[in-house]
């Protein structure tokens, strides 16, 4: 079963969320490739503010990432640099793996109250024969898309808006699956001396495969409980006819 938001919430999530969108959509086109650079103006108040509230602004850190990554401008490896340079690898890593699951939570919740009905009214002869093996292996599924960050991050989103996969599930494996890729990328901030080189640094400099092939390695880990699950079923099934 899908919980039921109240409707009459509709319009103030839509709303919100909406003018959250624009302004971001607003800001990229004012600023745009000059943004990093805008925000590095204040780099002397961030890191003063860091140092002086360091709780608080972990919290407002946690807040943007988790906010920035609906937008649909890409700005997580950003992100991350910054988490790096203001907090560094270690706690920056953690906080931004925080926001992201909270993000992915916020996408599906919203996407599935939305959208599921309308999906499964349309396509649901197709899905079911998926939702129960998508829908008990859900936790496996993202924890090993996100160990593996070539595998778009909206298309992972999407699966639990389409199956009932339960968000603690999605958030822990998104927690757990981006920490590994969250502490290299604060790394590299942590080591910049000034919040504009972030403009130097891009995702090709990080997925390489001295980073990628272990990753690889790691999310095939996560997959091989859901493997011997299904090869079970199957022997079972086999057994029966």
């Amino acid at each position: 079963m899908i919980p039921s938001i109240p409707t009459r919430y509709l319009p103030w999530i839509l709303g919100l969320l909406g003018l959250f969108l624009g302004s971001a959509t607003w800001a990229a086109f004012q600023f745009g490739g000059d943004i990093v650079r805008w925000v590095a103006g204040f780099q002397e108040q961030l890191v003063s503010g860091v140092d002086a509230r360091p709780a608080l602004a972990g919290v407002i850190y946690v807040l943007v990432v988790t906010f920035g990554k609906v937008t649909p401008f890409p700005g997580g490896f950003l992100l991350m640099l910054s988490g790096g340079f203001l907090f560094g690898a270690p706690v920056g890593a953690v906080l931004s793996a925080l926001g992201s699951a909270s993000s992915a939570v916020m996408v599906g919740g919203i996407g599935r109250w939305l959208f599921f009905d309308a999906i499964h009214r349309r396509w649901g002869s197709h899905l079911a024969r998926f939702q129960d093996t998508v829908a008990t292996n859900g936790f496996n599924f993202i924890l090993a898309a996100r160990l593996f960050p070539i595998v778009p991050a909206w298309i992972i989103n999407l699966m639990p808006v389409i199956f009932p996969i339960p968000f603690r599930h999605v958030w822990m494996a998104t927690f757990l699956g981006l920490i590994p890729l969250s502490f290299v990328v604060a790394s590299l901030g942590e080591g910049l001396s000034n919040l504009a080189q972030v403009e130097d640094l891009s995702p090709s400099d990080v997925f390489r495969p001295s980073l990628l092939l272990p990753l690889a390695g790691l999310a095939l880990l996560a997959l091989a409980p859901s493997a011997v699950r299904l090869w079970r079923q199957r022997r079972r099934a086999r057994g029966m006819d």
